[in-house]
Formats: C-alpha cells, structure tokens, sequence
C-alpha cells in the first residue's frame, strides 16, 4: 500500500510539472526568434547587485516605448516610472522616481550571440519574441555588481 501511495505521489508530481509547463506564459517561451526591430512598450525591471558583501534588490517599472530602426538607430520615449532598491538584511527600502526623457542614439544587435549594444554599453537579449523581449544588463559601477532585466511588450 506504502508503495502504491508512493508511486500515486510521483505520477501526480510529474502531472503536474506536465500540466504547469505546457500552461507558462508564451511570453519567455522562445529564447530569440524574432526582428528586434520595430517598437516596444517599456516595463517591469528587476535583479540583485552587491555592495561591499550586502545584497541589494532592484524592482520597478516604466512606461514609455523604445524604437529600434532598421539603420541601426534608436528613439527612447519614458514617460514615467520607478524603481525601488531594497536591503533585506538592513530592512531598508527607498523608491526613487524616473524622469521622463526622450533620447536617440545607436544601436547594434548580434543575433549569434544576442548581444545587444546601446551607445557603447553592453547587454543580452535573454528573450526575444514576437511579443516579448528580456535584457539583462550587468552593473559593474563603484563597487556595485549585480544584473538588472527589463522586460519589453509589443
């Protein structure tokens, strides 16, 4: 009886994952198989980064569109948004606004290695779909390590 419980047990928790997975988002279903190209609502932004041996975490979100053109430039239009450092071990959290800005500049995207250059500064496309595309930005600045992802929508 032990053994049939058991194995009821496992067939459930692999039904499950089975049933979990064939429902995720189609949002991150596909790593790059779409044009960068074109325009894309801003959104969520999210990581972690390290400061001298403390974790900090990263959350906000943006409004606003970004326009990657054919010729390998760029139109950034953020209307508003935020983002919130917390410090868990220090209980510590502080939201600061983010302006809204209009910017341009260039732009240069590898699709063999999903490397994505915006005005000298380097990211990785992680997702790139017809509908959705995640960055994920390494943060290397006076003492700060750590990753940030945005999330874009079309």
């Amino acid at each position: 009886m032990k053994f049939l419980s058991n194995s009821l047990k496992v067939t459930f928790l692999l039904m499950s994952i089975l049933f979990l997975n064939g429902c995720s988002s189609d949002d991150e279903s596909d790593k790059t198989t779409a044009n960068i190209e074109g325009v894309w609502q801003l959104g969520n932004m999210y990581g972690t980064a390290n400061y001298s041996g403390t974790r900090v975490n990263l959350d906000g979100d943006s409004e606003g569109t970004m326009e990657f053109k054919s010729d390998g430039t760029y139109d950034s239009n953020i209307i508003s948004g935020y983002i919130t450092i917390s410090i868990p071990a220090m209980s510590y959290s502080e939201t600061t606004p983010i302006d809204a800005a209009t910017t341009t500049g260039e732009y240069f995207y590898d699709v063999t290695t999903d490397n994505l250059e915006i005005d000298g500064e380097m990211s990785k496309v992680v997702v790139l779909n017809a509908n959705y595309m995640k960055i994920k930005t390494l943060i290397n600045d006076s003492g700060v390590t750590g990753e940030l992802f945005s999330e874009y929508h079309r």
